[in-house]
């Protein structure tokens, strides 16, 4: 860095830690405070807007305009893809479907979004900000969001005001993508609230469709919120190994590759059920 980059950097960041302070800074004020010329602080302010840092107003500036926030919208593998359109094939059309958090049920709104129901009479439930975005866009769906505290990393909603509103709903089918599914340990998630949402979203739905692929098949989690008597039935994305499921066919775990045709789960739980076990 040369002598004249170092000065600037060092501008830069006394720039920014006095906007930060008073919330407003001046040409005027700051060229008497650093003993530079206005054009320099100009400049300054210029290559600083551009980098992000600060927004310029008529003789000075102020803190950059929030970004709203997007709801995420995570790559999805050729995997995840198949694994949101085979589930969206599995559920009811009419009824009720409570959707959990994550990238899986994220992938599964985008289903739901790409090949909307034609009627309406499907009333979809989420704590996932970033599904209630995509669903909100669908025609004849009705799309509730939960409410509560949002996760700065998931964009879920969680804590004591989301367990309130799930204590009162009963849905037809609750859609989960845990952290960890384990035979042996259950469902699982990485965080106490998440697993404390996701215990009451298990309550909540008649029936529970759990959502695996191979970063959270046979994976193990901080917080245990459901067992594996609980899946009802658990859907794979399609290169899990088959190795892999055995522990859960040995303990009689319905399984659901995204590649097999699917069954529709009917509204209400008293119909035709999937059972389908890898070849």
């Amino acid at each position: 860095m040369t002598s004249k980059q170092r000065q600037a950097h060092g501008r830069w960041q006394a720039i920014v830690r006095w906007l930060d302070e008073e919330g407003r800074i001046e040409v005027s004020e700051v060229a008497n405070r650093l003993d530079v010329a206005l054009e320099t602080v100009r400049r300054d302010l210029r290559a600083l807007e551009e980098a992000g840092k600060l927004q310029r107003v008529h003789g000075g500036a102020i803190p950059a305009a929030p970004r709203p926030m997007a709801a995420a919208d995570p790559a999805l593998s050729d995997d995840d893809a198949a694994l949101g359109a085979h589930v969206w094939r599995l559920l009811p059309r009419a009824g009720s479907v409570l959707l959990g958090s994550g990238r899986l049920t994220t992938a599964v709104a985008r289903a739901v979004a790409a090949d909307p129901p034609t009627e309406p009479g499907l009333t979809f439930v989420t704590n996932s900000l970033d599904a209630a975005v995509v669903l909100s866009r669908v025609p004849h769906l009705s799309v509730y969001n939960i409410g509560g505290t949002v996760s700065p990393q998931t964009h879920a909603q969680e804590g004591d005001w989301a367990l309130a509103e799930l204590a009162k709903l009963h849905t037809d089918v609750a859609v989960i993508g845990p952290d960890g599914v384990s035979a042996g340990a259950g469902l699982c998630q990485h965080h106490p609230a998440a697993a404390a949402v996701s215990e009451a979203e298990v309550a909540a739905g008649g029936r529970t469709v759990v959502l695996a692929g191979p970063d959270s098949l046979g994976a193990l989690a901080l917080v245990r919120f459901a067992g594996v008597s609980d899946i009802d039935p658990m859907v794979v994305t399609p290169t899990v190994d088959r190795q892999r499921l055995q522990p859960f066919v040995e303990h009689s775990v319905e399984i659901v590759r995204a590649t097999e045709t699917g069954v529709a789960l009917d509204a209400g739980g008293g119909g035709a059920r999937p059972t389908v076990v890898p070849q």
